[in-house]
């Protein structure tokens, strides 16, 4: 229901069954920072039975392709035809054979998988450079949105949680409204003369210290959502 209403999902799924799998439309595979496959789903065992890596029967895909991956010749029947085995090299502390990652990042390289989507992103440069340049300090860009939509954003959030919280919310007007009659009682009355003014002088430093040590309060935000950005 999220992703129906435009909201972007991400899962972290480790070693999914073949019926999470299937509902897969584009897959990405990755070893050592080379991208080894990036397409649809539904071609990725076409594609790697091209290369000479055939998926046994029964066998899940997830799992196969982190055999090939991991170079584990056991439970990958390769092609004798035109493609032998890999040689297994040295392998990494990771337990990523580093030169079937090799092999595998080259050979998508070199196939139309690659090439379609380098003229993808060849076309979105095109687009950009066809802007107007920007000066280079609007040009650096250092955060995906702009203060505003970021301001926007975090006090949508913020408003929420008051409206959640009311509890909080009612003990901080309480807390504030009785040290405002405290304050007032104590400085009711003053008089407009020099020792009014020293007196006045005092309400305001009064105040202006209790604003800022209830401002600390503040922190518990950054202690709480500091676990979700994590």
């Amino acid at each position: 229901r999220l992703s129906r209403r435009g909201r972007t999902i991400i899962f972290s799924i480790h070693q999914p069954r073949y019926s999470i799998f299937k509902l897969f439309d584009s897959l990405t595979l990755l070893a050592s920072g080379k991208v080894l496959y990036h397409g649809p789903a539904k071609h990725a065992l076409e594609y790697f039975s091209s290369i000479g890596y055939e998926c046994e029967p029964f066998n899940n895909p997830a799992d196969f392709f982190l055999d090939v991956i991991n170079g584990d010749s056991t439970a990958v029947a390769a092609s004798k035809d035109d493609h032998g085995p890999v040689d297994t090299g040295k392998v990494t502390e990771d337990n990523v054979d580093s030169s079937v990652v090799d092999v595998l990042h080259q050979k998508y390289l070199s196939s139309s998988l690659y090439q379609s989507t380098k003229e993808a992103l060849g076309k979105v440069e095109l687009g950009q450079g066809s802007k107007q340049r920007l000066s280079k300090q609007e040009h650096e860009i250092t955060y995906a949105n702009g203060f505003f939509t970021q301001l926007y954003w975090v006090s949508k959030r913020s408003l929420k949680n008051l409206i959640r919280n009311p509890q909080a919310s009612i003990a901080q007007i309480a807390v504030t409204v009785i040290l405002a009659l405290v304050v007032g009682a104590i400085f009711f009355g003053v008089k407009l003369d020099r020792s009014g003014i020293q007196n006045r002088v005092g309400s305001l430093f009064f105040v202006t210290t209790n604003q800022c040590f209830s401002s600390v309060s503040a922190i518990e935000l950054f202690i709480r959502d500091k676990k979700l950005f994590v």
